[in-house]
């Protein structure tokens, strides 16, 4: 390997352990699905199936862009209910259909087929009281489930991705996140106070489905860096408070955590939409470090987050949409707003979440071509209108 020219995941470790680095990441998060059919439409030059147009993680457009490839294998948790609901369509409308999914959630959804998509209209979800806990739990989420045995083939799979050099990660739903699947947002926020007992009950028993699942595989198996899906704030702010998420939450992240740091975990990301940064201490006590994604529009501020937490904190997002949308001199003020964060280090720019249709094919390759020179990548040639098609070096 040229230490000149590391790969994404040394540039990656590098950059989030402040090490020395030819560069930070060069990639980005997603695609609205009703962004890439737009952009076909406005001159993006690639075939796309249906299918494709509809995956907001699109690995043809990751690679059309010729964004960093991330060199991971995921360390496998088998932390999925089993046996899934059975899932019914109740009632179809002219464009959305009221069904139950395999979760056991109630809601109507919009149709694939048209030109539209949002949060589903939730209707009713599969925990409602203690005794659905206990019979979802007995039923669905058993820790001692024999299809939650972590098979040979997985543990063989790892080991040579570790002899090519590739970064081992894992993934876990959050605390909040999970039992908001299992009741939605209203029903779980009133059980804080009405039924404390199941939630404690919930975590733990979530906390041990998703650590048993770690120490299952052999000592020599590392954690590079473990990451959580929460999205439990709104721009009003998280959706419980430091006081709760302590109470309730941080007893199920230390023990998770716990048993990744004894895998030599020393990066934890977390996703969560919205301004959280009443939660970050909360977080960083565990040893989860690195914020994603940072949305500005719902006030979050980056740089009074480092002046409080200083280079425990890692940073990932927090570049604004809306100057992409207007193009030109507003990209370069806001590429410019961040130039000073990216040079303390400790941070990736990327957009604050997935790319929406209001930005033009055209203002988002023209946005590619001035980050790229920000952070020092100049090895694809094209022009904003024509990106390159090679892959990462």
């Amino acid at each position: 390997m040229n230490p000149s020219r590391p790969p994404i995941r040394e540039r990656y470790f590098r950059t989030f352990t402040y090490q020395p680095v030819d560069r930070v990441p060069d990639i980005e998060f997603g695609f609205w699905p009703q962004t890439i059919r737009r952009w076909l439409k406005q001159g993006l030059p690639l075939e796309m199936t249906r299918e494709e147009q509809m995956e907001m993680f699109s690995v043809k457009l990751h690679h059309f862009f010729g964004f960093d490839w991330e060199e991971t294998r995921s360390l496998t948790l088998r932390t999925g209910m089993n046996p899934l609901f059975e899932e019914q369509i109740l009632e179809r409308r002219n464009n959305s259909v009221i069904m139950r999914d395999s979760s056991g959630v109630l809601a109507q959804r919009f149709l694939n087929d048209v030109d539209d998509s949002s949060i589903p209209h939730f209707l009713k979800f599969p925990v409602e009281t203690p005794a659905d806990w206990e019979r979802l739990k007995a039923e669905r989420f058993r820790l001692d489930d024999p299809t939650r045995v972590i098979c040979e083939a997985d543990v063989t799979e790892l080991r040579r991705a570790m002899r090519e050099g590739m970064a081992i990660l894992s993934f876990c739903c959050g605390f909040y996140g999970q039992l908001r699947n299992w009741m939605g947002t209203e029903r779980l926020s009133y059980a804080f106070y009405d039924e404390p007992g199941m939630i404690h009950d919930m975590v733990e028993h979530w906390a041990e489905l998703c650590a048993q699942q770690i120490e299952q595989y052999p000592a020599d198996i590392p954690i590079d860096i473990f990451r959580w899906w929460e999205d439990m704030a709104g721009k009003g702010g998280p959706l419980i408070g430091p006081d709760t998420f302590r109470e309730f939450l941080q007893p199920g992240y230390q023990r998770v955590m716990t048993a990744a740091k004894k895998r030599g975990c020393t990066l934890g990301w977390v996703d969560s939409d919205g301004e959280m940064s009443p939660l970050i201490p909360n977080w960083l006590k565990e040893g989860v470090n690195i914020m994603f994604p940072i949305e500005i529009e719902a006030g979050c501020d980056p740089y009074a987050w480092r002046r409080k937490h200083g280079r425990e904190l890692r940073l990932q997002g927090g570049i604004a949409k809306a100057p992409l949308v207007e193009g030109g001199r507003a990209i370069d003020r806001e590429l410019e707003r961040i130039r000073p964060l990216l040079e303390q280090g400790g941070y990736i720019p990327q957009l604050d979440h997935l790319v929406p249709p209001d930005i033009s094919y055209k203002n988002f390759c023209e946005y590619l071509e001035k980050k790229r020179k920000l952070i020092g990548r100049y090895d694809l040639p094209g022009t904003p209108s024509t990106p390159s098609t090679s892959t990462a070096s």
